[in-house]
């Protein structure tokens, strides 16, 4: 079974309209559930969008559902750097996923988190 945004973002919030039917289905379905990076990433945009720890948010999903331990590197790699750098999401999970290699673009955000960068402007 595949979670998607709306199901997990009602989990974590305190109050959501979709709240008790998502408890619902969880507990029927608790072990069975799994979901993707890209859901995560839009986690961890509506995590910015509701002034919300992305690292707090990630944590509890990673205890709702089970992921591999790749994604879960990723996932808390790139949350650090939304929280402690201020990176948006999709910068945060591409320098996640860059890992120690190094990154082409123009972008010098990626120059404050320490990643090597072969720059495509002038």
């Amino acid at each position: 079974m595949f979670a998607d945004t709306d199901f997990l973002f009602a989990l974590i919030k305190d109050r959501d309209w979709l709240k008790d039917k998502a408890e619902k289905i969880f507990k029927e379905h608790e072990g069975e559930i799994r979901t993707s990076i890209s859901v995560i990433m839009e986690l961890g945009h509506l995590c910015k969008r509701f002034n919300m720890n992305v690292m707090e948010v990630f944590a509890h999903v990673f205890e709702l559902i089970e992921v591999t331990e790749e994604t879960y590197s990723i996932c808390t790699q790139a949350a650090v750097y939304i929280e402690k750098y201020n990176l948006t999401v999709f910068d945060a999970f591409n320098a996640a996923y860059c890992g120690h290699d190094k990154i082409i673009s123009s972008d010098s955000v990626y120059d404050t988190i320490g990643l090597e960068r072969i720059r495509l402007e002038k």
